[in-house]
This record gives structure tokens, C-alpha cells and sequence, in this order.
């Protein structure tokens, strides 16, 4: 008990820390996390120890987020199995890189592929139990997102001076507080209305539910066109960006009835199909020559743009080796 005491104290001042600092922790957490892209290239195994410094420094920034939640969380009500699948996904999300290589350098390619398929296969299984149990749609990338502090902080402080509600913790009804209860000649007597039970009746949830779904499935649909047509084939990328296309014209019905946060979601999955352009074989064939063009002009028109373009063009190929076949970015 004695030996674990310091440890316990030094984490407790550590919790303080991040609970009082989050702007500070928030500037650490960036310099870490860009010292993972100024250690590729630098040093030998430069990509195993570029992915664990990144992969360590978001894991890290999770942890720092969950800490500062819990400092805000006045109901200290939780999801459950909803918060430990979307915590799961967020962790293999920011890991499974630096697996990735780390098991092809110990068992090459076949062990590379065997381990993606298994990450694929409890990332699709867990996207799953969110779909149909909880009805999460679209399901956010990473699931848990990186918090906002400066706004969720300032909210949080705000809504204890002028908290209209509070949540019973055993029932999880809303209740409004007294402090909270407008004038009584604008009091309309009804139950306070939650974000969860506005529904846009305009939704189909069917519709979806079914491009959820495809979106969900394409990365375990890709990996086996993968092994059947191969990994620079055509047709492998085809079916891939094939499912999203799909998968976002359903959702394009309903950009409108969509709330803000499905909308941001949805507009990052558009933004996403440019990969396209970096994956195989649309790189080799056509993209290469041009971002190559492009960075060598730019590097010889633009004074001292070298120092980034240089290092860029040296990296890309070993770039898009490890990233092209990243599905659910």
C-alpha cells in the first residue's frame, strides 16, 4: 500500500492538472502528436516509432478528454456498453496502425493482412451492435470525437449559472430545476423536451439504417476483393468507392432532416473519397505524376517551400504504401 501511494497521489495531481489546464494540455498534446510526422524519415524504423509516438499521443488525448468529462459530468450518468464499444473503437481507431506495421515486421505481409482482417472484423462487429441496438447513425469517425475544451468548458461553466434542468440518475427523466422555470405566464406545463426525442418524422430510418450498413460492411467487402482481384486491380478500388457512393447518395436524401453533428459526419465522408486519388492503383497510374509535378513547382516557384516539399515527395510513396487501404477514413 505504501509503494502504490505516490503513484496514486502523482495521478490524482496529474487528474488536477488536466481538470484545470485544458488549454495547456491541449498545446502539449499537439506538439507530441506533430513530432510523430517530423520523426518519419528521421531515424531507423522510423514509421513503427513515427505510428507509436501518434498513436500514443491521441490514446493519450482520449484519456485527457475522458478526465476532463468527468470533471463537467454533474449527473455522473453514463451509456453503458453504447460508451465501452464507442471507447474500443476509438482505441483500435488510433492503434491500428502502428499494429499493422508492427506485425508485418515481425511476420510480413501475411501477418500484416491477417491482423487487419481481424481488426476489420471487431470493428465491423462493434459498428454493428451500435447500428441496430442503438441506432447510431452515422456512426461518428472515431466514434468518440476529440472534445471541443474551450467551448465545452465555457458551456459547462454557463449552464451551472443558468441551468434550466437536471437529469435523476436512476430514472435518467429530466426534470426543470426551480432556478430554471421560466415566468409562470409563459409557462406552458410540459415535460422539457431532449435532443433525444426530437425526431424529424421526414427520416426514413430504413434508409438509413441501409447505408449505414453498406458503410459499416465495405471494409470487410474491399479486404476480400482485395484477395480475390488483388491489391492494385481495378476492381477492388471500384468496389470500394462503389459502396461509398451508395452509401452517401441515401444519406444525401436526408442532408437537410439531418441534425448538425450527422451532417458534419456525412460532409467528412465526402471529403474522404479524395483518398481515392492516393489509393491503388489510381496513384501509381495517374495521381503520382501529377502531386509529384505539383510539389517540384511549387518547391522551385515559391521560395523556401523546399524545406516541406522535398521531405514530401521523399515520403509519399512509403505514405501511401502504409495508408492507402485505410477503409474508414
Amino acid at each position: 500500500m505504501d509503494k502504490n501511494l505516490p503513484l496514486t497521489e502523482l495521478y490524482n495531481s496529474y487528474k488536477t492538472w488536466v481538470k484545470n489546464n485544458p488549454n495547456l494540455v491541449t498545446d502539449v498534446e499537439t506538439v507530441v502528436t506533430w513530432s510523430s510526422y517530423f520523426v518519419a524519415g528521421k531515424i531507423n524504423k522510423s514509421p513503427i516509432v513515427s505510428e507509436l509516438v501518434y498513436s500514443l499521443s491521441k490514446l493519450l488525448s482520449l484519456h485527457n478528454d475522458s478526465l476532463i468529462r468527468e470533471a463537467y459530468n454533474t449527473d455522473g450518468r453514463t451509456d453503458g456498453l453504447r460508451d465501452k464499444i464507442k471507447v474500443w473503437l476509438t482505441v483500435i481507431h488510433y492503434s491500428e496502425v502502428f499494429i499493422e506495421l508492427l506485425v508485418r515486421k515481425k511476420y510480413d505481409n501475411k501477418g500484416k493482412w491477417t491482423i487487419a482482417t481481424i481488426l476489420q472484423v471487431l470493428k465491423c462487429t462493434a459498428n454493428l451492435v451500435l447500428l441496430f441496438k442503438y441506432r447510431e447513425m452515422p456512426i461518428q469517425h472515431p466514434p468518440v470525437p476529440t472534445l471541443q475544451r474551450k467551448k465545452f468548458v465555457e458551456a459547462k461553466d454557463s449552464n451551472e449559472n443558468i441551468n434550466g434542468s437536471f437529469t435523476l440518475r436512476r430514472s435518467g427523466r429530466v426534470l426543470r430545476s426551480v432556478e430554471g422555470a421560466p415566468p409562470a405566464a409563459f409557462r406552458d406545463w410540459q415535460p422539457v423536451k431532449t435532443c433525444k426525442e426530437s425526431q424529424n418524422p421526414n427520416i426514413n430510418v430504413k434508409d438509413l439504417m441501409y447505408a449505414e450498413s453498406i458503410h459499416i460492411l465495405k471494409p470487410l467487402l474491399h479486404l476480400a476483393s482485395m484477395r480475390v482481384f488483388g491489391t492494385k486491380a481495378w476492381k477492388q478500388w471500384l468496389v470500394s468507392l462503389s459502396m461509398d457512393l451508395i452509401s452517401l447518395k441515401v444519406y444525401s436524401k436526408y442532408m437537410k432532416e439531418l441534425s448538425y453533428d450527422q451532417r458534419l459526419e456525412i460532409s467528412r465522408r465526402k471529403l474522404g473519397l479524395l483518398l481515392y486519388l492516393l489509393r491503388s492503383p489510381m496513384y501509381a497510374k495517374f495521381s503520382k505524376n501529377v502531386i509529384e509535378s505539383a510539389l517540384n513547382s511549387t518547391a522551385k516557384k515559391i521560395p523556401l517551400t523546399a524545406f516541406i516539399t522535398n521531405p514530401v515527395l521523399q515520403y509519399l510513396s512509403h505514405w501511401q504504401d502504409i495508408y492507402f487501404y485505410m477503409w474508414a477514413s
